[in-house]
């Protein structure tokens, strides 16, 4: 594939990630004109969706290169778990009037923030905002919400079929051709995996079966179902396309073809040397690049399986600003500090972040050969979260059912049945 077409495909696959869910949105009076000059002693909060260490540091560094630029501006930074734990966390906030004047959150948090107004419309900052023809296009639209601006993506991310080479040529499999469908994948997990009496001691194909939704969904989509019907703002994963996905999934427990984990808790069996296929973002290679492993050049690519189609789950991590606070220029200041070249690159370079910025593809391109290419076949393919109001409630539902099924607890009809019923009976 040649530079200026994975160029091309960087800027056209995006849109996949993120669609427009029609609800009506309250509104807030759009902010207009560049920043304005910081006043003295304005302490900002910005609370950040995620926990992990290495991204931390990032936006702490970052936040310190921004104050020692802006005297008199301090920004508090904050962080909480994906899932459950932010959503309550930004409930007990703008409930309590105190409300961060930054948000990093995922793309599930648009729809409901925005239409009880508690993301501030954009539109105006980014008329002005200098470097706005420098941002990817379809990127805008992730961060929309009913035809106006409510958020930026700083980061844009689609997951990536890794497997490693040399356990496929151990097992007698082309390291240079790793598996394309549902029967390849159970195929080759089983020729993969290592047991010790009846332990697993190499997966054959790993994912987290707590605390996870983001395995269910794609192979979903992968199987020709909705899983959330957005045109009619309604639930339909418990149809026969997630039923039969679900029931594909819990083979590999069935056959004790994995290693049991708990996502966002547990470490990746495959990021240990654990396990044969993994699927996995681009800061997880980075990461294991960055750290010296000594079998990272064993670690191959693709953009995964499929069945009618192929999906991969995409997510989308976006800078909002809340319509509560007292700074909002100082806040899209900082904003816009964020996303120049160089805090983007720093981004991209030390967490496996997407250049969100048109003048960096080239640079992101040559600074990743390896994993490059398949990372941008896979943004053409990869869907997000739904954008509706109950998403966060969705993502809980599927998490319960998955989990129920994965342990055996039901089948999976039953366990779909059940987290729909509950879902249906919260969202009415």
């Amino acid at each position: 594939m040649s530079r200026k077409k994975q160029a091309e495909l960087l800027l056209a696959a995006l849109m996949a990630v993120g669609t427009v869910a029609g609800c009506e949105s309250g509104t807030a009076e759009p902010q207009s004109g560049s920043s304005a000059q910081e006043p003295e002693a304005v302490t900002m909060t910005f609370l950040r969706a995620g926990t992990d260490e290495i991204t931390q540091n990032v936006y702490e560094e970052l936040i310190a290169g921004y104050e020692e630029e802006h005297s008199g501006v301090t920004i508090e930074y904050q962080q909480v778990n994906f899932g459950t734990d932010l959503e309550t966390k930004l409930n007990t906030l703008y409930a309590g009037g105190s409300a961060p004047d930054l948000v990093r959150a995922p793309i599930s948090t648009i729809a409901l923030r925005a239409s009880m107004g508690q993301y501030a419309e954009l539109d105006g900052y980014i008329e002005n905002w200098s470097e706005k023809d420098n941002y990817l296009e379809n990127a805008y639209e992730v961060g929309s919400y009913n035809g106006k601006q409510y958020g930026l993506p700083i980061n844009i991310d689609a997951q990536v079929l890794f497997y490693r080479k040399d356990y496929f040529e151990e097992a007698g499999l082309d390291p240079d051709s790793p598996p394309k469908t549902w029967e390849e994948l159970l195929e080759y997990a089983e020729k993969l995996t290592v047991w010790e009496g009846d332990d697993v001691m190499r997966a054959g194909f790993s994912f987290p079966i707590s605390g996870e939704h983001q395995t269910l969904i794609p192979f979903a989509r992968q199987n020709g179902s909705l899983v959330v019907d957005e045109e009619n703002n309604k639930p339909v994963f418990n149809d026969e396309k997630t039923v039969e996905a679900l029931e594909y999934l819990m083979q590999y427990a069935d056959k004790n073809l994995i290693i049991p984990y708990v996502r966002n808790k547990d470490q990746n069996p495959f990021l240990l040397g654990n396990a044969a296929i993994t699927y996995g973002a681009v800061g997880e290679y980075t990461t294991l690049k960055a750290n010296g492993i000594e079998w990272v050049d064993q670690i191959g690519f693709a953009c995964g399986v499929g069945r009618e189609k192929i999906s991969t789950f995409g997510g989308a991590q976006i800078m909002f600003i809340s319509e509560e606070s007292k700074y909002k220029d100082q806040a899209w200041s900082f904003m816009e500090y964020l996303f120049t070249d160089d805090s983007v690159w720093k981004l991209v370079s030390e967490t496996g972040a997407t250049p969100v910025k048109l003048s960096l593809s080239d640079q992101y391109i040559e600074a990743f050969p390896e994993i490059g290419p398949a990372f941008l076949e896979s943004l053409q393919y990869a869907q997000g979260m739904p954008k509706v109001e109950w998403a966060a409630s969705f993502e809980e539902a599927i998490k319960l059912a998955f989990e129920e099924a994965m342990y055996g607890k039901k089948d999976a009809q039953t366990a779909l049945d059940d987290a729909y019923n509950q879902l249906m009976a919260e969202i009415g």
